[in-house]
């Protein structure tokens, strides 16, 4: 906690700091020269970033000769009043300025001063990236009065000003040089961004580029720069989901529930969309890495909740992924490999306006044992019994692979149309030995393929009006199988041919003794999941002066089937098994309405309805965001909303307490329906390469069904009847993120301040228990290092422990004990080469230096024989030390 208040009064003496320094006017210095009034107005506005609107062919006709120094604009605008009779007002930011008419007698009254109508006119274009033309979201673009607006999925932009022949622009993007340029405001623009990552002649930094993450103004996400993915240490160079741990509140589950958690919550209710398709699970490797391909990424946004109204259908946050579209004039092929799989991209322009890019990951752990496979898991077991201790070994195997595809037709700038795939496959087992009076051993079996397909197309119609239709499909299959008995021990002689001994007396047979186990299966538990999610959404919007107008509709469809049943063999447990299928048919719409009031002040209000076909019923959803900018430096917002989610993975308690998730649909009285509610407060400061992000939240949800089996008898017959049980959720906490890049270095802290709770009507008397993956506190630092070619990066992680839910004989859960805190200190190395068209990227991460064993899931796994059954804890940690190593070529 004292660690925390030192960050608050940080973060308040900086925020004192900034205004202090924007309090101070900066001083107009010139000198006329015999100059028009209207040449004088043109060079002080350039030269001092003020902004004035007045009648050009009048003030051309007005010569002038005086001489400033240091003067404030207030003094600068009395000398016009006092020497040249212009009177001047402020209006939105703009010094409208007129002649004041002269009076003709005295009974005649002074006419009331009346500004002339500012007359505004749109500029408009797109941004675009420098090597490929692929379009760029999100990009910030905006004028020297600091109006300005984000581009859309197009990279088009669009923003009012006041009349003149020419205009000054800014504009940013994560990972892209600043551009400052003057255009014209007769016709449409294209300008082209380079990556920061281009190799260059040393030059002198004027601005600072957040190579990394950056706040999104406007939207409340966070994007996150895919191409630095490679310089983050983790255990795949090519996995993004481990990369966006740098953002506080973003978090990766392993195990069970294994994916990308926002701020406490599961995986699965976060929308996760892969160029409109609805990506359903994100893991690989047993939840050690995810199944989004940074190699195939473009752009990533994170919505860590408070996402606005034209997305629905989770209670959580959001994930927005944008594939690379090979937009570029030349084919190029891009492969990797490191210790787990290999990685292929390719990009082939068809023609000038259609392209194809693709990308293929394949693991080959399950062909190559090395040294990282056998140490992707290490497991300790906790003690049954003060005199029997459990030892056991773990031996996984482990098979994945992936694949995105994109076709790309775009026949002009303001149209593109896609068609986008996405397939990924697993088969991942883990066999479990334990020894003591009997052997036994464990087995889990986890198979699951998913497959996407969408289609987007995007028009911009004119400067005003943008549409959009994007349909998108995802289904994924699961198979899990949980297989336990008793090992039996059986020794063989076997009779070889020899060599002759030592003596070299001639050859005979050689008889060997070899010990091996026979598996007796007790208790089988098999379950199957399919799932499915259809999305098909138009969207329009109109954009006029301060206004930007959106509307959409959509239809969305989700199903369900899933069946599990155990097999066993003792006769005291009751037949156990279940299944259920649901489909579920939703309209929605939604209307969301931007207002730029003024440089200071921007809202954003929308409300979004679903309808369920089955019951008719509507689900309202209002949303909203302020943001309110007191200096150009400074940034506070509020952003709230209500949401609704359908289709939701819960867990099944089998009859021992045991739990794995199944998914679930709302019955026709829409009990299952899971509501949340957002409230989040910020801060962003960003001063002289300083960026400074906190947010406050507080998230809730309530409505999730977890089924429990409860024993039945129906004649005489012992049964397990699944029982649903709702649940709650609150998730409140502060998130800070720290940023400071100057020159070569990029220095990062990320820390999260958070509680996660939980309670099951019917359970624990009612009681609020720990989340899952609740840690009080977690600290990221990460220091970056870019030198010519070279880039270093270390970080070092810590939270505090997990909670453990203890499944005691009583079969009674109880929630009073954690972990060990996580502390990991991990350092990356890579070094990039360009030889003509071939560029060549290699590196290492030493991941856990101090060799520390960090708990990061806990299990309670039961064991059956033909006489007993016993539950055993076992802790999965993350990896021990381990160098891993990449190599990636680019040849283009």
């Amino acid at each position: 906690m004292k660690t925390l208040a030192r960050y608050i009064l940080l973060l308040v003496l900086l925020l004192n700091f900034v205004q202090f320094l924007n309090a101070q006017q900066s001083k107009i210095s010139y000198s006329s020269g015999g100059n028009t009034l209207s040449t004088v107005l043109e060079e002080i506005s350039l030269e001092f970033k003020l902004k004035f609107a007045y009648d050009a062919n009048t003030f051309q006709k007005i010569e002038t000769n005086f001489n400033l120094k240091e003067s404030t604009t207030e003094q600068f605008l009395q000398l016009l009043e006092t020497n040249y009779s212009v009177k001047s007002k402020l209006i939105e930011g703009t010094w409208v300025l007129i002649l004041k008419k002269p009076e003709i007698v005295d009974i005649i009254p002074e006419p009331n001063f009346e500004p002339p109508k500012l007359q505004l006119v749109t500029i408009a274009g797109y941004i675009k990236d420098a090597q490929t033309s692929e379009d760029l979201l999100y990009c910030n673009v905006s004028s020297v009065d600091y109006r300005g607006a984000m581009t859309n999925s197009l990279g088009f932009f669009s923003f009012d000003i006041p009349k003149t022949d020419s205009a000054q622009i800014f504009v940013s993007h994560l990972g892209y040089r600043k551009v400052d340029t003057l255009i014209s405001i007769e016709k449409t623009v294209t300008i082209y961004l380079t990556p920061s990552e281009i190799i260059m002649d040393a030059i002198q930094v004027s601005s600072y580029e957040k190579q990394v993450l950056e706040a999104v103004q406007g939207s409340g996400k966070v994007g996150f720069n895919p191409l630095k993915a490679t310089n983050i240490p983790r255990i795949s160079n090519d996995d993004l989901a481990n990369a966006l741990l740098l953002i506080p509140g973003v978090n990766f589950f392993h195990g069970s529930s294994a994916g990308l958690s926002i701020r406490g919550s599961a995986p699965t209710d976060n929308l996760v969309l892969f160029d409109g398709i609805p990506v359903l699970e994100t893991n690989h490797l047993l939840g050690n890495m995810s199944v989004l391909n940074s190699k195939y990424v473009h752009q990533a946004f994170v919505s860590r909740g408070g996402f606005d109204a034209e997305f629905g259908g989770r209670v959580a946050g959001m994930i927005e992924l944008i594939g690379k579209s090979g937009k570029n004039n030349k084919p190029y092929i891009d492969v990797s490999a490191n210790l787990l799989n290999t990685n292929i991209l390719a990009s082939v322009p068809i023609t000038s306006k259609l392209s194809v890019t693709a990308a293929w990951r394949r693991s080959f752990i399950d062909q190559w044992k090395n040294y990282l496979s056998l140490r992707l898991i290490e497991d300790v077991s906790n003690e049954n019994t003060a005199e029997n201790v459990v030892t056991s070994t773990i031996f996984p195997t482990i098979e994945y692979q992936d694949l995105n595809a994109k076709l790309s037709f775009h026949p002009s700038d303001n149209i593109e149309l896609n068609l986008n795939v996405l397939y990924g496959n697993d088969y991942q087992s883990r066999d479990f030995e334990i020894f003591r009076t009997k052997d036994y051993y464990r087995n889990e079996l986890v198979k699951s393929e998913t497959k996407g397909l969408s289609f987007n197309w995007n028009w911009q119609v004119n400067n005003q009006w943008f549409h959009s239709l994007s349909a998108g499909f995802s289904n994924l299959k699961k198979e899990i199988i949980d297989e336990t008995g008793e090992l039996e021990e059986v020794t063989e002689t076997i009779e070889n041919p020899g060599k002759g001994n030592e003596k070299g007396k001639g050859k005979g047979l050689v008889k060997t003794k070899e010990k091996t186990f026979t598996r007796f299966v007790y208790d089988i538990d098999n379950g199957n999941n399919s799932i499915e999610e259809y999305r098909v959404n138009w969207k329009t919007e109109y954009t006029k002066g301060i206004f930007r107008n959106q509307f959409g509709v959509g239809w969305t469809r989700n199903s369900f089937a899933y069946d599990f049943y155990a097999n066993r063999t003792q006769s005291d447990f009751p037949v156990d098994s279940i299944v259920n299928s649901a489909n579920q048919h939703l309209l929605n719409a939604f209307l969301q309405q931007h207002v730029q009031f003024n440089n200071q002040l921007n809202f954003r209000w929308g409300i979004r309805t679903n309808m369920d076909l089955n019951n008719r019923k509507l689900y309202w959803q209002p949303r909203g965001r302020i943001e309110f900018i007191p200096v150009k430096e400074v940034m506070f917002n509020f952003s709230t909303g209500i949401y609704h989610q359908f289709l939701s993975s819960v867990k099944r308690f089998d009859s021992e307490s045991h739990f794995s998730p199944v998914w679930y649909l709302p019955n026709n009285e829409g009990v299952g329906i899971v509501k949340g509610n957002h409230q989040i407060l910020g801060v962003k400061v960003k001063k002289n390469g300083w960026s400074v992000n906190a947010e406050g939240y507080l998230k809730n949800s309530n409505g999730k069904m977890n089924l429990f089996a409860e024993p039945t008898n129906i004649e005489g017959k012992q049964i397990v009847v699944y029982v649903p049980h709702k649940s709650k959720e609150r998730n409140k906490g502060v998130d800070l993120f720290i940023q400071k890049k100057h020159g070569m270095f990029n220095h990062m802290l990320g820390y999260s301040l958070s509680k996660t709770e939980e309670q099951i009507e019917g359970v624990l008397n009612n009681k609020w228990i720990p989340g899952y993956n609740d840690r009080l506190h977690r600290l990221k630092l990460t220091e970056m290092v870019t030198w010519k070619n070279w880039t270093i990066t270390g970080s070092w992680q810590f939270a505090s422990g997990l909670p453990v839910t203890d499944v005691t004989s009583e079969n009674s859960l109880q929630n009073n004990i954690r972990t060990n805190h996580f502390s990991q200190l991990d350092f990356a190395l890579a070094k990039e080469i360009k030889i003509a068209h071939i560029s060549i990227n290699a590196g290492v991460s030493l991941l856990n230096i101090a060799d520390r064993k960090n708990i990061v899931e806990v299990n309670f796994l039961r064991f059956t024989s033909d006489t007993e059954s016993l539950t055993v804890r076992s802790d999965i940690s993350a990896l021990g030390f381990t160098p891993v190593f990449f190599v990636n070529f680019k040849i283009q």
